[in-house]
């Protein structure tokens, strides 16, 4: 058992750390915002990125922005989560392009906005989908591909709104707030996180998720009532910026998360604190 690690043996095991490159990486959503932190760490790392989602021309436009190095490893598919019979239409696509997926980085999310959402079977069944059901099966049919890794990575990317309620003033009367079926979706897709770390410990896969706090997106003008009213409840006293979630993203991508597994880093500037 180790006593502690001299300063010696700390720069030997940091020369021995290899960067693994070439791996194969699937992102749903990863030309969006989150999900381009996550592709940009991918292809920066020397991996291979298909990216799933529903829009073509806002992926071309994304893939334009790198240097043409980058944009040979990064591919698209399209993929429609609330749409089951799309996810297995490019899953076969997949099976018969690549022998095993490494990186599962599941980002994508279809969910519908207010808190007096008035629900029907079509539209329970449309955020169900879009929300979890799409994530919860994309998963389970690339499983078989990520054993074959031996080493590989599931990072689903959560929300605060799977462990807190929204408090409604936070909105105004701006009615953006986090639907009841989003909440749920995003509940379960933490519990699916953690039975799935446990599961696939025997396949040497492990499984964490990332939660952000306040990223709200900045429209063509910016409502300063609705951002000092998200900062009033957050420590650091501001919103989130994109370039704040980036050694997140580097660590639980990088094979130094190998012994974390089941695990949430909740980057919020503090708001879970209260």
């Amino acid at each position: 058992m180790d006593q502690f690690l001299t300063f010696k043996n700390f720069l030997i095991s940091q020369k021995k750390e290899k960067v693994k490159k070439g791996l194969t990486a699937v992102i749903t959503g990863g030309s969006g915002r989150i999900g381009s932190i996550f592709t940009n760490q991918l292809l920066l790392n020397g991996h291979h990125v298909i990216s799933l989602s529903r829009d073509k021309n806002k992926f071309d436009k994304f893939k334009k922005n790198f240097p043409i190095k980058f944009q040979k490893k990064l591919t698209w598919c399209f993929v429609d989560l609330s749409i089951p019979d799309t996810i297995e239409k490019t899953i076969d696509i997949i099976k018969t392009k690549y022998k095993k997926i490494d990186i599962l980085i599941n980002n994508g999310s279809q969910n519908l906005r207010g808190e007096n959402v008035q629900y029907d079977k079509k539209m329970i069944n449309l955020e169900f989908w879009g929300g979890f059901g799409g994530t919860f099966l994309l998963t389970e049919k690339l499983l078989p591909f990520l054993r074959t890794s031996k080493s590989g990575k599931i990072i689903n990317v959560c929300s605060l709104w799977g462990t807190n309620a929204s408090k409604s003033s936070t909105y105004l009367n701006l009615d953006i707030g986090p639907s009841q079926m989003l909440c749920a979706n995003k509940a379960s897709l933490i519990q699916y996180t953690k039975q799935l770390a446990t599961r696939e410990t025997s396949n040497k896969i492990t499984v964490n998720g990332l939660i952000p706090g306040w990223f709200p997106r900045k429209g063509k003008k910016e409502n300063k009532k609705y951002i000092k009213s998200i900062c009033q409840n957050i420590p650091a006293n501001r919103i989130g910026k994109l370039k704040d979630l980036i050694s997140s993203v580097d660590f639980l991508t990088s094979y130094q998360s190998s012994y974390y597994t089941g695990q949430f880093i909740i980057v919020d500037g503090g708001y879970t604190l209260w």
